[in-house]
């Protein structure tokens, strides 16, 4: 049974199948690898409420890949949660704040657009955390980003049929705002899809008017 089993795993000519080694903690994917006749090559990447510190999430090649003696398989391992001094991001194109964040493990959670006098478009206006504040790894941050000079009037978007959230990032490029937002049971809709807007779209208003929005759901209990 052994010599009909054994050769199905660990292969011929110095060659072996890969075990499957994510979820295990690296120190014991190194041993089980090592013993097999491989070598290992470990990257870490920044902590995420996802992962286990210190648990392989990744490897290359992939598991039950045949593959020869004294070849390196590349691990990536999830890192440990550290504290993070927030860099100041004021000014910073979008674009560069976005390299900055990822590079020091945080994440995004919002962007505002907004209209600055001061501010060139496409930069950063405001940030929170505030830079200098010490954070979490995997904290999310939410920017405040530069549409220029405000304009002389503003155009109504339309924002029917769209998601509450695209609606929402629609209404804030254009510099105006969100005003109330009202449910109605609407069961032939999906979830959170804009029904109504109280300004009709294609108007100019010469202020930063709220947008009131009627917004579908699919459960009477959430009206």
């Amino acid at each position: 049974m052994d010599y009909i089993i054994l050769p199905s795993y660990v292969g011929y000519n110095d060659e072996h199948y890969l075990p499957d080694v994510r979820g295990k903690f690296v120190e014991k994917a190194n041993y089980l690898l090592v013993s097999l006749g491989f070598k290992t090559e470990v990257t870490t990447v920044t902590f995420s409420k996802i992962n286990v510190p210190g648990t392989v999430i990744k490897m290359f090649p992939r598991a039950f890949t045949k593959v020869k003696e004294g070849r390196s398989i590349n691990l990536t391992v999830a890192g440990n949660m550290v504290e993070i001094k927030i860099p100041d991001l004021i000014n910073r194109s979008l674009r560069n704040a976005k390299i900055e964040i990822t590079r020091m493990g945080l994440g995004i959670d919002t962007i505002i657009y907004e209209f600055d006098n001061h501010i060139e478009d496409g930069k950063i206006t405001f940030q929170l955390p505030r830079s200098g504040k010490i954070a979490e790894s995997s904290t999310n941050m939410t920017l405040g980003v530069s549409r220029g000079a405000p304009p002389d009037y503003y155009i109504i978007p339309d924002v029917v049929n769209l998601s509450l959230n695209r609606a929402s990032e629609e209404i804030t490029k254009t510099g105006l705002r969100i005003g109330d937002i009202n449910y109605e049971y609407q069961p032939k809709l999906l979830n959170n899809t804009v029904i109504e807007q109280n300004l009709t779209a294609g108007m100019r208003v010469s202020f930063p008017a709220s947008i009131h929005l009627l917004v579908s759901v699919d459960n009477k209990s959430n009206q």
